[in-house]
């Protein structure tokens, strides 16, 4: 049963999609997502919380007058590893570190209820890999589960989507001749390309086509499991940081619907801020590796400006904002927004 906390009407109905090939890392992962996989409303926590979506919800909504003001949101993509393998309360430290609003996790299924009660943040379970949190109430859910409406304190609302694409193969592997790409190795662009399409583009055009549904101003995060085409260029190429161009193709169908790759608007030279999420757990030069930025916040929307994007990691060499120990093996990205106005609608 789909348990919806302090709603009185019902849950969009959940037709849940596929487990996918790779789910399995995941140790211990159900086939299906949790039976309580939706909640809508109000999470309280179990003890008082400053940090509480209620309060803080409640404290936006008192200075804030619909449609007269701008808004700051803070939004954080995290992949927790294997269900948050090292611990609830690491993952529960992490977010509340960044001051994040919205959270896309990815392997997050057992302990996403536990996390969102923990941190006193409304939460969907979208499928056995991924979840979302949000301090603010969630007002609708897409068929597939890919993405939801959010309903801002100024009376707006914004759409939010998330993604744990499929992991295997991983054609960055596979084209830099590495075993733990999962599959056979690849040489050239044109390769690389259709492998990639053919292993996650159709999750691409589905969380794109429900993005469209909304008909928001979006914010969709995700760990691709793919790097993007504005890292693997032809520059990266002649340095030898990659072994070829690439124009990989879930971000150019991301930026042909009109999505900004947040960390690429902020910084974008390539070379000198290569942002790798992937990975902290080896180190750059390990010959059995490598590193990318396969973790990422894109937006799309007169009424988004991005203020800010910092990685989230292990140290200072690598992160902007560091969590000690770090519980992942991917760094996470934050971005920061300012949510402005809607723009008054043609009579």
């Amino acid at each position: 049963m789909i348990q919806i906390a302090s709603r009185p009407t019902a849950a969009p109905a959940l037709v849940r999609r596929p487990l996918q090939s790779d789910a399995p890392a995941i140790q211990g992962a159900p086939t299906s997502a949790p039976a309580d996989a939706v909640t809508i409303g109000s999470a309280p926590p179990a003890t008082p919380n400053p940090h509480s979506a209620q309060q803080t919800a409640s404290d936006a909504a008192a200075s804030a007058v619909p449609g007269a003001a701008g808004f700051t949101l803070k939004v954080l993509t995290y992949n927790t590893m294997m269900d948050m393998k090292t611990g609830l309360d690491k993952a529960a430290n992490l977010i509340r570190q960044t001051g994040a609003d919205l959270v896309g996790l990815q392997e997050s299924v057992l302990k996403t209820r536990a996390l969102a009660k923990k941190l006193g943040m409304n939460w969907v379970q979208q499928d056995v890999r991924t979840a979302l949190l949000s301090k603010f109430p969630i007002s609708k859910i897409s068929s597939e589960r890919y993405a939801v409406a959010v309903d801002l304190p100024t009376g707006q609302k914004l759409g939010f989507a998330n993604a744990h694409l499929t992991s295997f193969p991983y054609q960055a592997h596979q084209i830099c001749h590495l075993a733990a790409g999962g599959g056979p190795f690849l040489d050239t662009e044109e390769e690389a390309i259709a492998s990639a399409d053919k292993t996650r583009g159709d999750e691409v055009r589905t969380m794109i086509k429900e993005s469209n549904a909304l008909q928001l101003p979006m914010i969709a995060t995700g760990d691709f499991n793919e790097p993007s085409r504005l890292d693997w260029t032809q520059t990266a190429a002649d340095i030898k940081r990659n072994p070829v161009k690439v124009d990989w193709p879930a971000s150019r169908q991301f930026a042909e619907a009109g999505f900004t790759d947040s960390y690429r608007q902020q910084f974008p030279d390539e070379i000198a801020r290569p942002g790798y999420t992937w990975t902290p757990t080896t180190a750059i030069d390990d010959p059995k590796d490598h590193h990318d930025r396969i973790d990422f916040v894109h937006f799309r929307g007169p009424e988004l400006t991005l203020k800010n994007i910092q990685i989230v990691g292990e140290n200072n060499q690598n992160a902007d904002i560091v969590v000690q120990p770090y519980p992942s093996d991917h760094r996470g990205m934050l971005a920061t927004f300012e949510v402005a106005p809607a723009a008054p609608k043609a009579s």
